[in-house]
C-alpha cells in the first residue's frame, strides 16, 4: 500500500509541475476523472465522527454527452463500514453558454435513500460539482454573482477570489489560486447555508487540488489523489444516479 501511494503522489506531483501556467480549463477537457480523499472538519464534524465515517474518497468527474453538452459529478463514499452510504452531486450543462440544462443530487445515508432533481435551463446556475468545472473554464477576477442549485432550491452566492495560496499535496507545496463561494443574504430570498472553497493549481488544466464543502458547523474537505485516464463512458448508469 505505502509503494502504491507514492506511486500516485510521484504522478500527482509530476503532473503539476510539468504543466505550463493558465488561466482557465482548456477548452479540450470533457472526459477527467480526479480521485480525491476526505476528511469531516469543525466542531459538528468532529462529534459525528464519534458515531459514523469521518474520511473515505471522493471522485470528480466531466465526462461528454452526445450533442455536445458535459455532464459533472461529485460522488462521496466512505469505507465499508458505512455500509454502502455516499453523496452525490451532478448536472448536465452547456459548455458554450455555461447554461446549466439540469441538477440531481441523491444520497444514501444510514440505510436511507434520497434524490432531487430539476430542470433548469439556465445561465448563472451552478451546483457543488459544476461550480468546480465553471470556475477553472472561467475563472473572475473580481467577485462574481451566481445561483447554486442546493437540495432541490435556487440560492444567491457570490464569487470570491482569494489570489494565490500554497497548498500541500502529500508533503509538496504547490501554488493554487484559492475561490470562496459565499450565500448573499436578500430580503426577498432564501439564504444558502453553506460554503465552498475550491484551490485551483496553477497549470495548463488548473487541476482543482483541494476542495471544501461546509454546511452548519460540518464541513467536509477533499484533497486530490490521483487523476485517472477517463471518466467512462458518457451516459453510463451507476449505483445513486440521478433518478
Amino acid at each position: 500500500m505505502g509503494g502504491m501511494r507514492a506511486r500516485r503522489t510521484a504522478a500527482v506531483v509530476l503532473l503539476l509541475a510539468a504543466l505550463p501556467g493558465g488561466r482557465g480549463l482548456a477548452a479540450g477537457v470533457t472526459d477527467e476523472t480526479l480521485v480525491y480523499r476526505w476528511r469531516l472538519e469543525g466542531l459538528l464534524g468532529v462529534v459525528a465522527g464519534l458515531f459514523m465515517p469521518s474520511d473515505g474518497e471522493g471522485r470528480l468527474t466531466l465526462a461528454g454527452l452526445p450533442g455536445g453538452n458535459l455532464r459533472s459529478e461529485l460522488l462521496i463514499t466512505a469505507g465499508e463500514e458505512a455500509d454502502g452510504d455516499f453523496f452525490r452531486y451532478g448536472s448536465e450543462w452547456e459548455p458554450e453558454t455555461g447554461t446549466t440544462v439540469r441538477a440531481w443530487s441523491s444520497q444514501r445515508w444510514r440505510g436511507e435513500p434520497k434524490s432531487k432533481q430539476a430542470e433548469i435551463g439556465q445561465t448563472g446556475v451552478i451546483d457543488i460539482a459544476t461550480a468546480v468545472h465553471a470556475l477553472r473554464r472561467d475563472p473572475p477576477e473580481g467577485p462574481r454573482s451566481l445561483e447554486i442549485w442546493s437540495d432541490g432550491k435556487l440560492y444567491p452566492v457570490v464569487v470570491l477570489p482569494r489570489g494565490i495560496e500554497q497548498r500541500r499535496v502529500d508533503g509538496r507545496l504547490v501554488e493554487a489560486r484559492h475561490f470562496a463561494v459565499r450565500p448573499v443574504e436578500r430580503p426577498d430570498r432564501r439564504v444558502w447555508k453553506g460554503e465552498m472553497d475550491l484551490w485551483l493549481a496553477t497549470d495548463e488544466v488548473a487541476t482543482p487540488i483541494e476542495i471544501r464543502v461546509a454546511r452548519s458547523s460540518a464541513s467536509v474537505r477533499l484533497e486530490l489523489v490521483e487523476r485517472l485516464p477517463s471518466a467512462g463512458p458518457a451516459g453510463e448508469t451507476r449505483k445513486g444516479d440521478e433518478p
